[in-house]
Order: structure tokens, then sequence, then C-alpha cells
């Protein structure tokens, strides 16, 4: 009793310590000069107006949409001056401001002047932007494009540390699944997109570390509290489930007992959706003490909306599902996907003798875990289809990795 009591006021204090911080670290970055940002900023639109909105960078492939119009939303926000209102720093800081000439965003609209032009911009408050922690400091030294190029020599040093760290710990035989999630997921297309690579960051950095440091393991239900914190602070809600079931998967390889395991699965399950729920609530609270709006009611009812309970009522769970699947309806992916099954059931068919199928059990689990967020984020999904398809790669990679450890569990 006493230890799970120490543990319940230590996981208080992460959270408690976790908006702080990140308001502190958004106070510290909005104190960059405008100036030292803009130029790169002016030159970074240049690639941005050339894909406009959702780009499908192969033209008739929703597989290969690149989302530009949040892309320019973070360069906006990263680039735009505080407006001249009556609020001060730590308000306008909660505002995140961005250019803008419509009020489509947030709760608040305002007027400025930079470099003796006048603007206009618009509030985001329900997101905590904490992208601009980095994004700000690097548009003072590159601009998007360089930003692009520095990201795809970023995540093939990453691919390629994993892939020898997992062969380094006797856990090869993940090596395919990852590989998998990757050729799935269009890794491609997230080495270009700014966007969908804040997820790929934390869930590749947290999983080396989550191999390297023992004590990471022992401490599974803080380490996903932080990691589900991250993932909300970090994140514009792209595919934000891979932060937590990819270090998923590596915890439970250091577990054989199947209550073991399935305990883990759970408690670390929990562990994210507390961080990421809390923290992204720590906003509004902050928001809504420091503001004059209600950002707590604004953005529940936002939930409401993109949950489907409000709205759309006709938007069920399997019209979001199919929405998701229809990426892959055309004829390469059908034509690769037949040969995934074929290959698979060669192999079930090869390893008959020594599959151990109880090893697949919390992998299947994690695999429907996408399913579930889809009834959770209903609207979302099904709107954002282009994007949100992109957690169907979990189920891939943990039906592959449950069956690689069904084959290694027996050899």
């Amino acid at each position: 009793m006493k230890e799970k009591r120490k543990g319940l006021l230590q996981a208080a204090a992460v959270l408690i310590a976790g908006g702080a911080v990140g308001i502190l670290l958004l106070m510290i970055v909005y104190g960059i000069p405008v100036p030292l940002i803009m130029e790169n900023y002016s030159a970074s639109l240049e690639s941005i107006d050339s894909r406009e909105g959702w780009h499908q960078y192969i033209s008739g492939y929703a597989v290969s949409t690149l989302d530009n119009n949040t892309e320019f939303l973070m360069l906006k926000a990263a680039a735009t001056p505080l407006p001249a209102t009556e609020e001060n720093y730590i308000q306008k800081v909660l505002r995140c401001y961005t250019f803008n000439s419509e009020w489509n965003h947030g709760l608040a609209f305002a007027q400025g002047e930079y470099d003796g032009q006048s603007f206009t911009c618009d509030s985001y408050e329900r997101y905590w932007h904490g992208y601009l922690v980095l994004l700000k400091p690097l548009l003072v030294l590159f601009t998007y494009q360089d930003l692009i190029y520095l990201n795809i020599f970023l995540q093939f040093v990453l691919m390629f540390l994993l892939l020898g760290m997992l062969r380094k710990r006797e856990m090869a035989y993940l090596q395919i699944p990852f590989l998998l999630l990757w050729i799935v997921g269009m890794q491609l297309i997230v080495m270009l997109s700014l966007d969908y690579s804040v997820c790929f960051y934390i869930y590749m950095v947290l999983t080396l570390l989550l191999l390297r440091y023992r004590k990471l393991r022992e401490r599974y239900g803080l380490f996903f509290l932080g990691v589900g914190m991250l993932t909300s602070y970090m994140d514009l809600l792209t595919w934000p489930l891979v932060t937590l079931t990819v270090p998923l998967m590596i915890l439970l390889q250091y577990e054989s007992g199947m209550g073991d395991r399935i305990k883990r699965m759970v408690s670390g399950s929990f562990a994210w959706c507390v961080g990421y729920s809390i923290q992204w609530a720590f906003k509004w609270l902050a928001a809504t003490l420091f503001l004059d709006d209600n950002v707590i009611a604004d953005a529940v009812e936002s939930l409401l909306f993109r949950s489907a309970l409000e709205g759309e009522k006709s938007l069920t769970w399997g019209h979001v599902v199919m929405k998701n699947l229809s990426v892959f309806w055309n004829t390469p992916c059908l034509l690769l996907g037949g040969i995934m099954v074929l290959l698979t059931v060669f192999l079930v068919y090869k390893s008959r003798g020594k599959l151990q199928w109880a090893n697949m059990i919390p992998c299947l689990l994690i695999g429907i875990s996408p399913f579930l967020w889809y009834l959770v984020t209903r609207n979302h999904a099904y709107e954002h289809y282009w994007m949100t398809w992109r957690n169907l790669s979990i189920t891939v990679f943990a039906l592959y990795g449950g069956l690689a450890e069904a084959v290694n569990g027996g050899a």
C-alpha cells in the first residue's frame, strides 16, 4: 500500500510538472525575436505554396497525401509576431496566434503590425503546439526545405540504429515487423512531413531509450505516463497511438508469463491514456484560468464533435473503418497485400509444428487498438482519413510482431 501511494504521488507530481514545464518552454521560445525567424519563414513559403492543401505526392494515391495545410499552420504559428492586444505575455503565448485573415481556429481574432505592415491573426488555444519548442529555434537556422532534408537523413539514421539495437538485444525477429511498419505506413511520406514526423520521433527515440535503459522498463508506468504527456504536448492529432503501441511491443519482449504481459500492456496503456488526456486538459485549464474565454467549454465541444457524439450522428464506426481502409483500394496495394497474405500463410504452414500461439495474444490486443481509436475519434478519423489511416500500420506491425514472437518462442 505504501509503495502504491508513493507511485500515485510521483505520477501526480509528473503530471503537474509536465503542465508547468510545458507552459515555461513555450514562454521561452516565444521570446526568440521574430526577425530572426522571418527570413527563413518567408523562404519556406515557396515550398509550401508549390504543394497546395492536402497534396498527393503520387497523384491518385491517398496513402501519399501530404498535409500541407497543417505544415503551413505550424510555420505560421512559429513566425507570427505577438499582436498588440491588451493581453499580457503569458496570455498571448497560451493563445498561440497564427497569421490568418479568418476567425476559424480558436476564440480570438487580432491585428498587429510587423516591419511597417499590418497583419491579422487568429488563435488556436485547444492544442499545446509544443512542436514550437523545437520549430522556432530551428527556423532561426534553417528553412523548411532544409528541415525536410535533415528530416530524411535523421529518420534513416534512427531506423538503422533501431534495427541494430534490436539485433544487439536479441530481438532480431522484430526487424521485419518494423520494416513492415515503415513500408505500410509510407515512411517516405512521413519523412517529407514535419507534421507526421512528430509521432515518429517520439516513438523511435523512446523505443531506443526503452531498449537501452533497464530502469525505464522497471518504471514502465511512469515511462508511459510521460510518453502520453509528450505526445499530447507535441502532436496535432495525427497518429498519436503509435507512440503507445510501438514501445509497448518492446516492453512485452521482456516478459514471458502471459499474466505479467497482459498486466504490463493494460497498465502501460492506462498510464499513457492518463498522461495524454491530463496533459491536454492542463492546457485547457491553464488557458481558461489566464484568458477571458472558457477554453475548457470550447475544447469539450470540439471533443464531442470530433468523437461524433455531437454533430453527424449517422457516422458509424463501420463508416470510419471503411473510409480509412479505402486508401489501400488500388491495384499495387491490393497486389502487395495479397502477396503478404500468401507469404504469411506459407510461413505459418512451414512453422506449424513449433508455433506458440499464446505468444500472439497480447500482440493481437495491441493490433485492435487502432479500431478502438477510430471508435473514440469517429468524426476526426473519418474527415482526416488521408492522415489517420496510418494507425492501421500499427495493426500490421502488431500482427507480424506477434507472429514473429510465436515462431521465435517455439524455436
